[in-house]
């Protein structure tokens, strides 16, 4: 019993001493608190304990946050089955391919009025000039959304899907804009000249694109590279088709406030739009 009781004194005696320095110096006090008691602690109050008083969050409440996952076109069944196919076709109609592209630079770059008949299509040639136009329809869709922005993984296949169907009406519009002004301001022959430069141009831009889309969709490193590349692909297509339409449509000087009218109105302004449409359905998705 003395011992019980001295060893009560002696700590009672020590929180004292500790408790008296706690008060001159400022801080607050850590003794020791015994079981029963915790329930009576409470948070301190003044400044100097705040910031002295930490209260750190459990290890698992803890972590590091999840980066967002950048979805590719390359990782979708929808567009690889879609590529795949297109290059099933062409490979075989391959023999065709062969032989209409040895004739498109001729078909670029001649004016002649009258051609002989070695320039009509055959009905293979034709076939394979629309899987061309197709391809060149979808790696333009596959680019554009490369450009313009990564919808949600579940809406990969039908952004580009719809990507690929607004550039094949743009095809169309020009077409249609070609048969439209060669009827107006010009003859038969020189109109049908003037389309078969639009197919060349869109058959040699749809193999053209092969390489920058393919590399811009399997290697995402590189995908502003490639963008680039088939930017100066398409401006150069573009340029060869206005040629074109400048070698047969040009008679005199005046004729040149037509051809910057038609430079307006079906070069520049439909690809403005084209450019708003695009970035609409991007964000519609």
């Amino acid at each position: 019993m003395p011992t019980e009781s001295t060893d009560s004194i002696s700590v009672t005696t020590d929180s004292l001493a500790t408790d008296s320095v706690a008060a001159e110096s400022g801080s607050p006090s850590f003794a020791p608190v015994p079981w029963g008691r915790c329930a009576e602690i409470q948070a301190p109050t003044s400044p100097t304990d705040k910031a002295l008083y930490t209260t750190r969050q459990p290890g698992w409440m803890e972590g590091v946050d999840v980066p967002t996952r950048a979805y590719n076109p390359a990782d979708n069944a929808g567009v690889l089955s879609l590529l795949l196919a297109l290059f099933v076709l062409i490979g075989f109609n391959m023999g065709h391919v062969r032989r209409l592209f040895r004739s498109l630079p001729q078909k670029l770059w001649s004016v002649r009025p009258r051609g002989n008949a070695f320039d009509e299509n055959t009905t293979n040639e034709t076939r394979t000039l629309a899987l061309l136009v197709m391809l060149l329809c979808c790696f333009e869709g596959v680019l554009l959304y490369l450009w313009l922005g990564k919808p949600p993984e579940g809406h990969i296949f039908a952004t580009v899907g719809l990507l690929s169907a607004l550039m094949g009406a743009y095809y169309l519009f020009e077409l249609a804009a070609c048969w439209t002004v060669g009827y107006v301001f010009s003859d038969q022959a020189r109109s049908r000249s003037w389309r078969r430069g639009l197919n060349a141009s869109s058959a040699m831009l749809g193999l053209s694109l092969a390489v920058p889309a393919l590399v811009g969709l399997f290697y995402p490193a590189c995908t502003r590279a490639m963008l680039t590349v088939a930017a100066s692909l398409f401006i150069l297509s573009r340029i060869a088709f206005i040629a074109k339409g400048f070698r047969i449509f040009y008679t005199n000087f005046p004729s040149l406030l037509y051809f910057i009218l038609y430079l307006c109105t079906l070069e520049i302004i439909p690809v403005i739009g084209l450019y708003i449409s695009a970035t609409e359905i991007c964000k519609s998705l």
